[in-house]
């Protein structure tokens, strides 16, 4: 087996140098020595020559995969055995032969990618994949175990930096900082962690830290809230385990007064400022990033989309989800009103002049059509909806109007709604329906200067409207809605 220092005296760092190259190069390895001499010998070449496109850089590429390859399953190995010094060995391997910074953004999945894209807009990301994150989330699990927590910290930190969508970095640093009994540095972890979660398996991981650190603080009320709501989630055994052994340490000590049933529901984690979801800014990037597809042309786009489309629904975003779809592949526009948690669809051929989704004692809705005006007017009241009909028709009597064709209607989804035409002079009517959802009393108007007849499209538009649960709602009460 040929050394570099057995060839070093005849190299002149020229492309003459590459046939000798390859040949030692493509030598086989009879023990780890060997390959660590081959791996030597590549690294020197990397730093020396200039070997594009040709048969020694088709040699260092297919090396590159093969030297990851063992050492990977070297790092994994003594991982599993605990043999930590000779984990972090191979580790030190990697970096002497691999080129290893913190100062990369490294996504294990274009997915990941696209999130992150939506999530921080104003930063300027590529897709990359490496080793980076991989390097230091193991330097940083090896030092935890040999108890180098300062080590430990910095490697876990880089691994973050460099994978902020990758998870297991942030429960490894985490868990280390529990240990050496930092509860704060912990928790400000979690924070981010919660931040980042995206699947149940996430969301349990979260919750079981959450116990532990609330544990830790002796709040056992809080604690316990945070083990039941825990165990609904997806958990390594190893996890259920050691909540179950905390909730019967709970449930043993007589000092300890709980809640009748013991069980938490999204209640009692609002009360103690605890989300009971997925966060706000996970629900809102994954809807930017389906909207983002229905706007690309590229074929392979369809199977992504599709992912996506069954994640929402898993966050239960369905109507958010409706609304995209409908806006941006039918004729119709779908409005989410926020502030009243109504929807409705009205004709692409409406322009909007006024929206405030958030408004729920007035209009919030106006739009224009050639000589026509649409208006969804949106009223809380706790009366009946024959009151409320009864006090709209006084208003509009009392206002000087002429009411002709008064008639109660039975739509499709079986809601009563109330029709009238409304005349102001000889040349200005509105066309009114009146229908309630919830505590909500709903008045859909047109208003046109010519004798239109709009009861069908206004019908359309009412039989449209139905309730959803909006972001808010959804981040609040999670599993429960």
């Amino acid at each position: 087996m040929k050394k570099l220092s057995d060839i070093f005296s005849v190299l002149t760092n020229t492309e003459k140098d590459y046939p000798l190259l390859i040949e030692v190069l493509n030598q086989q390895p009879q023990n780890e020595d060997d390959f660590f001499a081959i791996m030597d010998i590549a690294r020197y070449v990397k730093n020396n020559y200039m070997y594009h496109k040709g048969e020694l850089e088709a040699k260092l590429l297919s090396l590159d995969k093969e030297i990851f390859s063992y050492l990977e399953s070297k790092v994994n190995t003594k991982n599993s055995k605990r043999d930590w010094d000779s984990m972090l060995f191979y580790l030190d391997k990697i970096s002497n032969y691999f080129r290893i910074t913190n100062n990369v953004l490294i996504f294990d999945s274009i997915e990941d990618f696209y999130l992150y894209s939506m999530l921080f807009p104003q930063k300027p990301v590529r897709l990359m994949f490496g080793i980076e994150h991989w390097y230091y989330l193991k330097r940083g699990i090896a030092y935890r175990h040999k108890k180098d927590y300062e080590n430990a910290i910095l490697n876990l930190q880089n691994s973050i930096k460099c994978a902020p969508m990758s998870m297991t970095p942030y429960e490894e640093l985490i868990a280390t900082y529990f240990e050496q009994g930092d509860y704060q540095s912990a928790k400000k972890v979690l924070d981010n962690y919660y931040v980042f979660c995206r699947v149940p398996m996430h969301l349990g991981v979260y919750y079981y830290y959450l116990s532990l650190y609330y544990y830790y603080q002796k709040n056992t009320f809080v604690t316990h809230i945070c083990i039941w709501y825990a165990l609904r989630f997806d958990l390594s055994l190893a996890m259920r385990n050691s909540l179950i052994e905390k909730l019967t340490e709970i449930m043993d000590n007589k000092n300890v007064v709980l809640d009748a049933f013991g069980m938490a529901d999204y209640k009692s984690l609002n009360a103690n400022n605890i989300p009971a979801w997925y966060s706000t800014e996970i629900l809102n990037a994954t809807l930017n990033m389906y909207k983002a597809c229905f706007v690309s042309a590229k074929g392979e786009v369809a199977h992504f989309k599709k992912n996506i489309r069954a994640r929402l629904l898993l966050y239960k975003l369905s109507a958010y989800v409706e609304q995209i779809e409908t806006n941006a592949s039918t004729q119709d526009y779908m409005f989410l009103l926020n502030g009243s948690m109504i929807s409705l669809k009205v004709d692409k051929n409406w322009q909007i002049i006024y929206e405030n989704g958030e408004v729920t004692n007035g209009v919030v809705l106006e739009l224009e059509n050639a000589e026509k005006t649409l208006t969804v007017n949106i009223t809380k009241s706790t009366d009946n909806f024959d009151e409320q009909y009864n006090q709209e028709i006084t208003k509009i009597k009392k206002s000087g109007c002429d009411i002709k064709n008064e008639q109660k209607i039975t739509m499709i989804n079986k809601r009563d709604v109330r029709s009238i035409d409304a005349y102001f002079g000889d040349n200005s009517k509105t066309k009114l329906m009146y229908l309630t959802i919830n505590d909500y009393f709903i008045t859909i108007s047109f208003s046109s200067k010519n004798d239109f007849d709009n009861e069908k499209e206004l019908l359309e538009i009412s039989n449209s409207i139905k309730t959803f649960n909006n972001i808010e709602k959804i981040q609040k009460m999670g599993k429960f809605l």
